[in-house]
């Protein structure tokens, strides 16, 4: 066997198991999602006061942190992922249908991972909030963080919002993509701006849409890993 035929072979298997990454990211982004919203952790109003915040979580640190590290810090490191995943070809290649795809990979990219350090902003502020001001009983403190976390959740849903609009004109503009996942793209964006308006105004009736947008978050991020890893691959979804 020539040297040569080795090198090629080693690429391949180097470059199939690159992109197995994607599709473990868009199914560890679904699977740290579902497994957030399923410990046990208590579910306050986002427009609870500090004394109502306090009762509702004292006791439950354990539950509360899971959440947290699941919905805010596993999953945002699984949503750069998908991000960086999708939009490399098309920022590092530049051959594409359209003209606007790479300024559309370009914003996918980056309001994507602004989102995840946002999350991971919200993880610190979590953090802080349950091991220290729910035990020491500083409701009111406690009430202000409450209350600014979740207006950053909903500043955060805007930022997905462009992330999921750019990444589906992505989709109708780039081969390894499949079209159908801008419709359900343009929809999320939809769904998110107004879940993340219910968050920014602290509004509970508008912020229930969040069960909404929040499922049609984990089916795109998902399937854009899933299907992006395995059309490059060789295999057809």
């Amino acid at each position: 066997m020539s040297t040569r035929t080795t090198d090629a072979r080693s690429a391949r298997w180097s470059n199939r198991a690159l992109l197995r990454v994607p599709v473990l990211a868009g199914v560890g982004y679904a699977v740290a999602w579902i497994v957030s919203q399923s410990v046990g952790a208590p579910n306050p109003s986002i427009a609870a006061s500090g004394t109502q915040l306090v009762s509702s979580f004292a006791g439950h640190s354990g539950q509360n942190m899971a959440m947290f590290v699941l919905a805010e810090g596993v999953a945002a490191v699984f949503l750069a992922v998908v991000v960086i995943a999708v939009t490399r070809p098309t920022l590092r290649q530049g051959s594409v249908r359209l003209p606007g795809a790479r300024t559309a990979a370009q914003l996918g990219v980056g309001f994507g991972l602004a989102a995840a350090v946002m999350s991971w902003v919200e993880l610190g502020v979590g953090t802080w909030l349950i091991f220290t001001l729910v035990p020491e009983g500083r409701a009111g403190t406690a009430g202000a963080a409450w209350h600014a976390l979740n207006r950053v959740d909903g500043a955060k849903m805007f930022v997905l919002a462009v992330m999921a609009a750019a990444l589906s004109v992505l989709a109708m503009t780039t081969p390894p993509l499949p079209r159908w996942l801008a419709p359900l793209g343009f929809l999320l964006a939809v769904a998110l701006v107004v879940s993340g308006l219910g968050y920014v105004l602290l509004a509970p009736g508008l912020a229930t849409s969040v069960w909404v947008s929040g499922a049609l978050l984990v089916a795109f991020v998902a399937s854009f890993g899933v299907t992006f890893g395995l059309r490059e691959g060789g295999t057809d979804v």
